[in-house]
């Protein structure tokens, strides 16, 4: 890191009872499961190690994000955690619950998607809507700390959506940047975003993280 690089250290959330059934969580409130407890407790404890200089948490008011960020923090020796709902998940309204198939063949939810940006599904949030508060979200960590390394918890989806928007500027982009439970993800900017390190989950190997990664949680 240079002396004027802000980092983000980006994470997704521990697992959950709704990522191993594969199906759409979305802005539901699930919390972590068994697993995913572990696997928050095994990136605490690395990043407690190699990174003991983050200033700030950033996390999605998620259950499912917020419990990964508190036991990070915890680790951290308290550091601060602020709670950005722009780091919330995409939220699918009344499609929420149902699996990747039922949103891809039944549904046709990420055809829709390609087809009109400003489209939603029932209940929900269109993509746009979800892309533009997402990357204005991690804009605000960013210059908040000028310099200096904060950590940021979030979800399949929006972190995603984020990567493909700093690094290529197009959020239909997404599948590239697709990470694990409790992965790291190491952005800088000096002041344009470089990708330093992505889906890193070298501290999972005796707690595992759960097979692919998927969006939507």
């Amino acid at each position: 890191m240079s002396e004027h690089s802000t980092v983000l250290l980006l994470v997704r959330h521990g697992e959950t009872d709704a990522n191993v059934a594969g199906t759409w969580q979305g802005a539901t409130d699930h919390p972590l499961n068994d697993r995913g407890v572990r696997q928050a407790h095994a990136l605490a404890q690395r990043l407690a190690s190699e990174a003991p200089d983050i200033v700030a948490i950033y996390t999605s008011p998620l259950r499912r994000a917020h419990q990964t960020a508190t036991i990070i923090a915890q680790a951290l020796g308290d550091v601060p955690i602020h709670v950005d709902a722009g780091l919330s998940e995409y939220n699918l309204g009344e499609w929420e619950g149902l699996t990747y198939e039922e949103l891809r063949y039944e549904k046709r939810l990420w055809e829709r998607m390609a087809q009109d940006p400003h489209w939603a599904p029932p209940g929900g949030e269109s993509a746009y809507t979800f892309a533009t508060r997402v990357l204005q979200a991690f804009r605000r960590a960013v210059e908040s700390h000028p310099g200096q390394k904060v950590l940021v918890v979030s979800h399949g989806g929006a972190i995603a959506t984020a990567l493909a928007l700093l690094l290529e500027d197009d959020g239909t982009l997404w599948r590239k940047y697709q990470m694990a439970n409790c992965a790291i993800s190491e952005l800088h900017f000096s002041p344009h975003p470089t990708l330093v390190r992505f889906n890193d989950v070298a501290h999972l190997e005796a707690v595992g993280h759960g097979g692919p990664s998927r969006v939507g949680g």
